[in-house]
């Protein structure tokens, strides 16, 4: 897999403007029936249990802290996605979205099978994740601009949009596929994790594709373009957090493998999304 694969993978599933907002968003539901029927329950993960036990220690602390980060993240999304939903402008809105809810609980279905049947344990606790931890806040304020006017409940579904599908699935996750190829896929490791990523991929593709349009068409309007790039530059500092914290599992500091380049990755990703959005090169 190649490293330009992420960016590839959403430039060709962001959604082009010749269609209404409405018949992207059906078209999109239409393929996630199609296509995003996977099992988490059947991906085999015998080789995967084979590798871990062979693997040496830092990269076993590695890997419990990297999917311990996943695991986190797709479980506190799937209890909290809902407001995003009842916030979609319309039936064919709604239904898209509807499917991203099912498809977070499925990615939490398999890193809850991955800690139990491959690393034998539970996740740790400590893993840092500030933009994920402001979900709660995030979801508490689109739930009251239900009750407000159209113009109230679109700021709030922009700023939604920004925070989870722009910066933490275009940002954040697309680089955790990165540093898994990077650590693991690429010397042939973890075939499950790997085929698992492939299809979270598939789902998160559309899901990155559908807010990054949104986020483009939202920027037309100055208000929202100024939010928008204002939500970014306050989270970026803690988006770089994920990867500059210490490695930790049971009061054990690991070294982190040197093929990460977290902080690299991320910016670079973060730039690209940026860009997405305002369709010029942005610097940070």
């Amino acid at each position: 897999m190649s490293e330009n694969w992420n960016q590839n993978m959403t430039d060709e599933l962001i959604p082009g403007l010749d269609k209404t907002t409405d018949e992207v968003a059906w078209d999109l539901y239409r393929k996630a029936i199609r296509f995003g029927t996977w099992d988490p329950a059947a991906i085999d993960l015998s080789q995967d249990k084979k590798d871990f036990e062979s693997l040496d220690e830092d990269l076993k602390g590695y890997l419990i802290h990297f999917c311990t980060g996943f695991l986190d993240a797709e479980e506190n999304v799937a209890l909290k996605f809902c407001p995003w939903i009842m916030l979609g402008s319309s039936t064919e809105q709604q239904a898209f979205l509807s499917t991203q809810l099912l498809e977070e609980f499925k990615h939490t279905e398999f890193f809850m099978r991955y800690f139990k049947e491959v690393l034998g344990r539970e996740r740790i606790s400590g893993v840092k994740n500030i933009v994920q931890q402001k979900l709660d806040e995030r979801a508490k304020k689109m739930l009251a601009a239900l009750e407000q006017g159209p113009e109230e409940r679109e700021a709030a579904l922009v700023e939604g949009l920004t925070h989870y599908q722009g910066i933490i699935e275009g940002v954040q996750a697309m680089t955790g596929y990165d540093v898994y190829e990077a650590v693991f896929g690429s010397k042939g490791l973890l075939p499950g994790l790997g085929e698992a990523f492939t299809r979270i991929k598939q789902d998160e593709g559309r899901h990155v594709g559908f807010g990054l349009r949104m986020l483009k068409l939202f920027a037309r309007k100055p208000e929202h373009a100024k939010r928008i790039r204002e939500l970014y530059d306050e989270y970026l500092p803690h988006i770089l957090i994920r990867y500059d914290q210490p490695v930790i599992v049971d009061g054990q500091e690991y070294p982190t493998p040197p093929e990460v380049r977290g902080r690299e990755r991320l910016t670079k990703m973060f730039e690209r999304r940026l860009k997405d959005i305002f369709g010029t090169s942005v610097t940070v």
